[in-house]
Order: structure tokens, then C-alpha cells, then sequence
């Protein structure tokens, strides 16, 4: 269509010519003959407003051309305000004959529905006749060997386009002019405003060698947004073989020319490039420098002109990548994966269409002496792609560096393989193999790969490092080497499903599972299953090795007078996005503190409550019971926890790496409950009951050790009663006994320590929401099976706060009020609380005799106590100092 409108174009031109020629004298005369022409040949109607002519010089003019197609709706074609054609010599001849000036040239151009244009009338239709294909022939074309014109100047030119959807678009050329300068030389410039933008196109073009079909031109094109200029030589041969070009781009920015596409680009570097183009037949691109911003890339790059293969070489001595990129202002949101439902519509697949591999062949080299990008470094950075009927990537960086926190990969490796499994692909698209190495770390993948959704990827991942420290450097973690590391896993994807199923192993220790994790149907929650087992587990590397040789791992201390436990929510949210049942096996683990033989947690979680059952775990040295319910779904989330141990060494089960204790039988048991939003709610709504009493226990050193701790060194200080230096200590009995209720934990008479020398007997409580406590703690002397009184050390009372407890003072008498006399004297002030640490002090038995629960009691105060025998009075009759020394 497009070329019936030109022939149209020519014919009319061609009849006016024509009729130029011949009217020369009597012009007015023919403008009927030119309208009745158009119409019998083209089925258009031409109107003239006025024919003039001129003849020394030679000239021809024309006011008010129109020209109209009348059976289409909107019939206007062209119109021409004014044209004026001289000549200048003989036509014949080999000067330049002729110079054209024109006004307010109007065309419009429009296609139908149908495909049909404006130009072309049925009439022309059927007189044309088709146009012979053109000549394939490679031969040169001969040039003519100068301009024919002296000057062309044509200003206001206006063309529209109408679709055949009805939008409409126009281009202005406010001048359009072309200078003859000498012979074979000339002088071409373009004016174009377009949708409120302006550009200019200057050219210059000499025909230096007609004969060869050889032109020189030089080109410079500008806009607001860029200036492109080139210059070269073109050899017109179909495949313009032996073509030589140069060109400058400088792109400042793209706002506007996106404006033209009617789209929205994000941001850009200023943009500059410049090349040399040798065309040889093939395409080749040398000494390339593009600038990005103040970023620099060098290179040359070469395209097969018969297979349109691609071949380059980049290099640069530095590019950091972050710097093109703006920062975004927010942080795109992440797919969630519990709101994934199965056979979900918004997140079905498009089929991808490879058959452009078929007809891609690119081999391409970049080499980059320091790489940033996205918070790393990459220095030394080469890679290679290889595209032909697949791709090929590989990747090798000297030192990979994460910038903040100084986390280095060295000598990096990767060589990376994808091919498609079919021309045009709607599920697993690619058949992959990735290797990656990194100093002593290798790691595979190799399988099937969905690149654009989630059904049908199938992958084998394994990894393998001699020494497991080289992962833990990698990682910044502390850890200590714990043998060679091996991981196989198996990945799979399906419609409704996800499910992976490996091995790891570290050293001797071994780690197996066989993970699913279902998509949620509808109305209802994904479901997380499968199982975990562990075993032959040794948790000691992952102790700091500065610290791994210490009895007792050091606790950062508390800021004295902060609160310790926090008043921020806790957010189980996550706890109501799915549910899960998973089998965890163990066998063989050391905790460090403890080895746990076996044990098989079954715990769930159904909309939004976490239950774990009774369950056994099975200790070198004794046996735990653990029974757990965490109810997320209420708007204050509920806890309840059950723990039973029955230890028969409770060294082994802890105590002996944490405070040098060995031995131990006997029992605890915790029963707690409680419900808030955040710890300090928990904290102060916790109602429960902690009963413990433990026998047979030895104590390397000062058996007070296992309280002993900065905060409470002025506490020991007054309470331990062995002072000397010892190598052990037997601990005959330990007994603590707290009920709580409403987050205040009380123990009366329930705190008890005993040794064959002395008891150590304590009342008091802990007001968990406050983080308060108030104890008051005696040791008294032992003397074969009885009490002697009279060495009471005294009552320490110790107070305070969790992050600062400390000795506190009888505040208003309230400890002292009521004790007999007596009993003040011989126990150096005990207030009336401390009568029954007094009762528990002198009671016969141990304070472990009984059931668990059971805190022994005496009902009287002895009468030796109530009423002492006063010492004598020394002969010097200071009875004061008498009484208060005895």
C-alpha cells in the first residue's frame, strides 16, 4: 500500500510537470485539463488557485494546490500554500538546472478499518499495474556525479497519520532545505517538531566517487535530550560492504523520549558512546567507549553479517554499578509464601518461547579490574558468556568482599550451563548445571529449573568443604573446625506442593530430612510436614574458642536498674500463616552442658495453637518430661509448660560444666501458665509451682560456687560458711520450693542447702511483672545430729531488683518485731520471718525427706531458744560486752 500511495504521489506530480511544460505560456488554461486528468487516471481531484509563469529565467508557479480523493470521508489529501520551480540551465546539460521553494505543505495520510489508504482510489487500484521486483544484483550502483539541483527550500510542512484504530498523529518540519556547495557536495538540513519536541538533523554529502557508488557524509542530529553526530564513507552495495563509519552519541537524558513512546522509564545515567563501524561484509565495532556517568568501558565488538553471530571483548578498570542505580525509596515487597494457594491464577506461568536460541550465536569477554554492586566488591572479575543453541556463564573473581561488613570470598568460581528442555516451554523450561567453587568449598546444582514460576523445578544440590572452618569464615560465625562438611538435598516443585529431602554431614555428625510443605487450598492454611533427625550431634564448635577451655561460659551483665524483661509485643503472627506437624528424632546430641541420648518430639500447630505432648527425652544421667501448649490465636496468646526430670547425675546433666557439681539424684518440677501480649505480661500473669530437691551431690571447691556470680558476691560473702579453701564439698541436700500466682512467686521455709557441717535455709519471694525480690536467707552450724544455736551467723536479707539486687536494711523493724529476747541475742537480731528458717534450721531430718512437693515443718521454736540460759557475767562486769560477744 505504501508504495501505490508514492506511485499515486508521482503521478500527480508528473501530470503537473507535464503540464508545466506545455502550458508555459498560457498556464490558466490548463487547470481544467490537470483536474480531468487526475480523474481519469487516478480517480483524484486537483484544484489550482493560480498557475504563473516565467520565462527568462524559466519558472514555474503555483498558489492553492489541493488535492482530494472524493470517495473517501474526509476527502483532503495535500494542499500547498505556494511553489515555485526555476530553472536555471538547460536541463540537458550536466550543471544543476533547477531550485524548488514551497509554503505550507499539508499531508495527510489515513488508513480504514480495512487497511485501506486514503491515497489510493478503487480507480487507481485497477489501472495499476504490479511493479516488477527489484534487482537482487549485487552490483555497484553508479552515482551520478553531482546534484542536478542548486537549491531546495521547503518550509511549514505538516503531515498527519490517521490508524485504522482513528488515533491520530502529526509531525511538524518547520524547514526542510538542501544547498548544493560545488560540484558533488552538498548541504542538507531537516527541522522536525514532534509532540512539543524539537529536533535538527544538519548533513553533509559528497559524492566523491560516482563510478565506485562511493559517498562521503558527515551527519549531525540534535535534540534537548541528546546530540548524535557521524561521519564515514558509504560503498552503496546491497550489504554496503567496505563502509567506514565513526559516531558520537551523548544521551543526557531520556525523559523526553520517553514522553514520545508514551511510557514511564526509571532514571539513567548520562549516557556517552563512541565507536568506529567497519562493515567487511561483517560488522565490526572497535575502539568502543561508552561512559556512564564517570564510569568507563572499553572494548570492541564484531557481528557475523551472514549469521548475525556476536563476538566482543569488554574491559574496565573499575565500574560500580550502585552508583548508575538510584536508591528506591521503599523495598520491593517479598512474595509470601503462605499466601501462595494452590493453582492460584495470579501466579500462572506464561509459555516462553525459545526459538530465539536457534538463530543467537554470542561469545562475549568481560573483564573488570574492581567490580561494585549492590553493597559487594568483585575484584580481578573475568567471565565469559557463550550463547549458542544454550547458555553458558562462567564467572572467576580474585576476592569477592561484602562491603559492610568486610565478609570475603577468595578466589571464586562458577561456571554455570542452561538449556532449554523444548522450542516453546510452560513448565520446567531449563535443563541446568551449575558449579561453584570458592577455596576449599564446592557446591553443584543440577536438575531442572521453572525460571518464571514454581511447578516442575527438580534439582540436586550438593556441597562439600575438607574443613568446616572455611564455611564458618564464609559465614563471620565463631565457630570452631568440626570436621569435613558434605550436603546433599533434593528439591522439588510441584503445582500444590514443595518438598525437599537431604543430608548433611559434619564431621561424624549426621543430619537427614525429608521436608513437604503444601500450598494452601482454599480456605484453608499451607501445611508444613515432614521429618528431622539428628545424630551424633556435638554442639562444643559452637563455642567461641577463646571461651571453649572456660568452666562457665561469661554472661554479658545487665545494665544495673534496666529492666530485663520486655514490655515490646511479641509477634506470633506468624504462627496463624500455617500449619505444621514435624517428627524431630534424636539421638546422641551433646548440648555442651548435657548429652542427650534419644528423644522424639512430635510438635504441631493447628490455626495458630502449638502443642508438644508428653514427651520423654532421655539424658546421660537422667530423664526429662516436657509437655508444652503456646496458643497464638486468642487476642493475649496463653502458655502452658509441664516439665518433669528425674536425674540420677545431675553433673552429667548440666551441672558439672556449668557450676562443678558431680552426682545428684533426685527430682524437678516446673507446671507454669500464663497469658499476655508481650514477656512482661507473661511475666507478671504467670501462676505455677517449681519443686526441687536433689541429693548426693559433690561440689568442686566451696560449694557456694553455684550461686556465685558478681551481682551476688556481697550476699556469698555473708552466707558461705566455708571460707577455707577446700578441694570438694558434699552437698547432703538441695530443696527449693516456690508456688506463683499472678506472676509472684513465694517460697515459705522452701529454700534449703545442707552439708554435714551446716544448713542454709532461706523464705522469700520474686514479683516477676516488678522484676522485685525479697529473700531472706540464714546459715546456721551443724554439730553431730543436733543444732548449735548459739553459732547462727544471722539472717541476710537480700532485695532489690533482678538487674540490681542487693543487701537491704530492716525497713521500719518488720524483721525484728516480736522475736524474744533471747532469740535476738543468740541469732544476732532474727526478725519474725526468720523464725521459721529457725524451725527449719534446728528440725532433725533433711529438708529432702518426703515427696517432692513436701516442705518439712516444726510447730515450736525450741525452749532453749525462748529461753536462754544468759551467759556468766565476766569478772571484769561488762555484761553488755559479754552478752553481745557470746
Amino acid at each position: 500500500m505504501i508504495k501505490k500511495t508514492l506511485i499515486t504521489f508521482g503521478i500527480v506530480i508528473t501530470l503537473v510537470v507535464i503540464t508545466v511544460s506545455i502550458v508555459l505560456v498560457q498556464p490558466q488554461l490548463l487547470r481544467g485539463l490537470i483536474n480531468s486528468g487526475a480523474q481519469r487516471f487516478a480517480g483524484l481531484e486537483i484544484n489550482i488557485g493560480d498557475i504563473r509563469s516565467q520565462l527568462n529565467p524559466l519558472r514555474f508557479e503555483v498558489d492553492g494546490l489541493e488535492i482530494h480523493n472524493p470517495e473517501w470521508p474526509r476527502p483532503a489529501l495535500l494542499s500547498l500554500a505556494n511553489i515555485s520551480v526555476a530553472l536555471t540551465e538547460n536541463p540537458f546539460g550536466d550543471k544543476p538546472f533547477w531550485t524548488l521553494k514551497a509554503e505550507s505543505l499539508n499531508i495527510r495520510l489515513e488508513q480504514n478499518e480495512a487497511g485501506e489508504f486514503n491515497w489510493i482510489s478503487p480507480k487507481l487500484l485497477a489501472n495499476s499495474k504490479p511493479s516488477p521486483e527489484p534487482d537482487a544484483s549485487s552490483a555497484m550502483p553508479t552515482l551520478p556525479g553531482d546534484f542536478n539541483f542548486n537549491r531546495i527550500s521547503i518550509n511549514k510542512v505538516n503531515l498527519l497519520w490517521r490508524d485504522k484504530a482513528g488515533t491520530e498523529r502529526s509531525i511538524y518540519l518547520p524547514k526542510v532545505s538542501g544547498e548544493r556547495v560545488d560540484a558533488g557536495n552538498g548541504d542538507f538540513y531537516i527541522g522536525l517538531d514532534y509532540q512539543e519536541q524539537h529536533f535538527e538533523l544538519k548533513s553533509d554529502i559528497t559524492l566523491f566517487d560516482p563510478n565506485s557508488g562511493l559517498l562521503g557524509y558527515s551527519l549531525a542530529l540534535t535534540h534537548q535530550d541528546f546530540d548524535f553526530n557521524s561521519e564515514g564513507k558509504l560503498v552503496l552495495t546491497p550489504k554496503l560492504s567496505g563502509s567506514e563509519f565513526s559516531f558520537n552519541l551523548d544521551l543526557r537524558s531520556a525523559d523526553n523520549l520517553a514522553a514520545l513512546a508514551n511510557t514511564e522509564i526509571p532514571d539513567i545515567p548520562s549516557i556517552k558512546l563512541s565507536s568506529k563501524l567497519v562493515l567487511n561484509p561483517n560488522y565490526e565495532f572497535t575502539d568502543i567507549i561508552l561512559k556512564l556517568n564517570d564510569q568507563e568501558v572499553r572494548g570492541a565488538i564484531s557481528i557475523d553479517a551472514n549469521t548475525s553471530a556476536v563476538r566482543g571483548d569488554l574491559k574496565a578498570k573499575s565500574f560500580n554499578i550502585d552508583k548508575l542505580t538510584p536508591s528506591p525509596a521503599t523495598e520491593a515487597p517479598q512474595q509470601d509464601l503462605a499466601n501462595i494457594k494452590a493453582n492460584d491464577k495470579d501466579i500462572t506461568e506464561s509459555p516462553i518461547d525459545w526459538s530465539w536460541l536457534d538463530t543467537t550465536q554470542v561469545a562475549l569477554k568481560l573483564n573488570v579490574g574492581s567490580l561494585n554492586a549492590a553493597g559487594w566488591q568483585l575484584q580481578e572479575l573475568s567471565s565469559d558468556i557463550l550463547i549458542k543453541d544454550d547458555i553458558q556463564l562462567t564467572l572467576a573473581a580474585a576476592s569477592i568482599t561484602e562491603l559492610a561488613n568486610g565478609r570475603e570470598i577468595s578466589n571464586f568460581n562458577a561456571d554455570i550451563n542452561a538449556k532449554p528442555l523444548a522450542k516453546i516451554t510452560d513448565s520446567a523450561d531449563l535443563a541446568v548445571n551449575v558449579n561453584i567453587s570458592q577455596q576449599g568449598l564446592n557446591a553443584a546444582i543440577k536438575g531442572q529449573l521453572n525460571v518464571n514460576g514454581m511447578a516442575d523445578t527438580d534439582l540436586e544440590v550438593t556441597a562439600n568443604a575438607d574443613h568446616s572452618k572455611t564455611l564458618w569464615q564464609l559465614a563471620q560465625l565463631p565457630w570452631q573446625e568440626a570436621g569435613a562438611i558434605n550436603i546433599t538435598a533434593a528439591v522439588q516443585t510441584h503445582a500444590d506442593r514443595y518438598i525437599a529431602k537431604g543430608n548433611a554431614r559434619l564431621g561424624e555428625q549426621n543430619t537427614a530430612f525429608d521436608l513437604q510443605y503444601a500450598l494452601a487450598a482454599k480456605e484453608q492454611l499451607p501445611e508444613l510436614g515432614g521429618n528431622i533427625t539428628l545424630k551424633g550431634i556435638d554442639l562444643t564448635f559452637l563455642n567461641d574458642p577463646s571461651t571453649s577451655n572456660s568452666a562457665t561460659p561469661e554472661t554479658p551483665a545487665a545494665k544495673k536498674g534496666k529492666k530485663l524483661i520486655s514490655k515490646d509485643p511479641i509477634d506470633l503472627s506468624a504462627m496463624q500463616t500455617l500449619n505444621a506437624n514435624i517428627s524431630i528424632a534424636l539421638e546422641d546430641i551433646d548440648t555442651g552442658y548435657a548429652v542427650i541420648k534419644s528423644a522424639k518430639l512430635k510438635p504441631s500447630l493447628q490455626d495458630g495453637v502449638l502443642n508438644l505432648k508428653n514427651t520423654t527425652i532421655n539424658f546421660d544421667g537422667g530423664d526429662a518430661t516436657l509437655r508444652l501448649k503456646l496458643d497464638a490465636k486468642q487476642s493475649q496468646p496463653s502458655l502452658t509448660l509441664k516439665l518433669s526430670m528425674d536425674g540420677e547425675d545431675y553433673g552429667k546433666l548440666g551441672l558439672e560444666k556449668a557450676a562443678g557439681i558431680n552426682g545428684g539424684t533426685g527430682g524437678i518440677r516446673l507446671n507454669i501458665n500464663s497469658q499476655g501480649a508481650s514477656p512482661q505480661l507473661l511475666a507478671a500473669n504467670m501462676n505455677g509451682k517449681l519443686d526441687i530437691k536433689i541429693t548426693d551431690l559433690v561440689a568442686q571447691g566451696n560449694a557456694l560456687n553455684l550461686i556465685g556470680s558478681d551481682v551476688l558476691s556481697e550476699t556469698i560473702d555473708k552466707l558461705n560458711p566455708f571460707s577455707e579453701k577446700k578441694t570438694s564439698t558434699d552437698i547432703e541436700c538441695i530443696a527449693i520450693h516456690f508456688d506463683g500466682k499472678s506472676g509472684k512467686f513465694i517460697s515459705d521455709d522452701g529454700i534449703a542447702l545442707e552439708t554435714a557441717q551446716t544448713k542454709i535455709i532461706g523464705t522469700g519471694n520474686l514479683d516477676l511483672g516488678k522484676e522485685q525480690l525479697l529473700f531472706g536467707v540464714s546459715p546456721i552450724a551443724r554439730t553431730g545430729v543436733g543444732i548449735n544455736v548459739g553459732a547462727a551467723a544471722g539472717l541476710v536479707r537480700l532485695g532489690g531488683t533482678f538487674s540490681k539486687p542487693k543487701i537491704v536494711a530492716d525497713p521500719s523493724g518488720m524483721f525484728t518485731s516480736g522475736l524474744s529476747t533471747g532469740a535476738a541475742i543468740y541469732t544476732g537480731g532474727l526478725s519474725l520471718l526468720a523464725q521459721g528458717l529457725l524451725k527449719r534450721a534446728i528440725y532433725a531430718g533433711s529438708a529432702c525427706d518426703g515427696a517432692i512437693d513436701e516442705i518439712p515443718s516444726v510447730d515450736e521454736l525450741p525452749e532453749e531458744l525462748l529461753k536462754p540460759q544468759l551467759p556468766s557475767e565476766p569478772a571484769n562486769g561488762n555484761t553488755d560486752n559479754a552478752i553481745n560477744e557470746g
